[in-house]
């Protein structure tokens, strides 16, 4: 996993130095799926917002910095032992426009990552609290779909994004929808 993280660094840094031609930033939020270890026990769901800067490159090419926080919570062990976490993650996406037209566009997409979580467990007793603080790295994959409604305002539809990480980590976005706000 850490070798295919390396390997993307280098592309998207030989990408991103490549010639630019225009950028977009997008505003949104997203329902977030994210657990912690191999077992579901330590599943948790929550609302993440994200902004995106989608910096378009030559042909059909684009390299788009996300940033992402998020608020969880688990629902099984609410009322006996809540746990409370947020996660923020960093990632670069290389997208290509498979489809491509005036108004619409379908990308798929791929990128390291990079997550930081942190969080309060309770313990047996509510007073005992044990803090929660990890990082992971990743590997973060999806399709988008943008409508294009002019060069200020556009829509973009992402049904899923899925992130693959160290530790035993995997974060799913579902739905998230994205604003055009430059």
């Amino acid at each position: 996993m850490i070798k295919i993280l390396k390997a993307l660094s280098i592309l998207v840094i030989l990408i991103s130095l490549s010639q630019k031609t225009y950028s977009q930033v997008y505003l949104g939020g997203a329902g977030v799926i994210s657990q912690f270890s191999p077992s579901a026990l330590e599943e948790y769901r929550g609302f993440g917002a994200i902004i995106q800067r989608q910096i378009n490159l030559k042909d059909r090419f684009s390299l788009t910095p996300t940033f992402q926080g998020n608020l969880l919570t688990d629902k099984q062990y609410l009322e006996f032992s809540p746990e409370f976490y947020t996660t923020v993650s960093l990632a670069t996406h290389i997208n290509y426009d498979i489809i491509s037209t005036k108004k619409i566009k379908i990308s798929p997409f791929v990128g390291p990552s990079f997550v930081w979580a942190t969080g309060i467990r309770s313990g047996r007793v509510f007073l005992d609290q044990e803090s929660i603080n990890f990082y992971r790295l990743g590997l973060e994959t999806g399709l988008s779909l943008v409508y294009v409604h002019s060069e200020k305002f556009s829509l973009k539809f992402i049904p899923l994004t899925y992130t693959w990480g160290t530790k035993d980590f995997v974060q799913g976005n579902l739905f998230s929808l994205l604003l055009q706000i430059m």
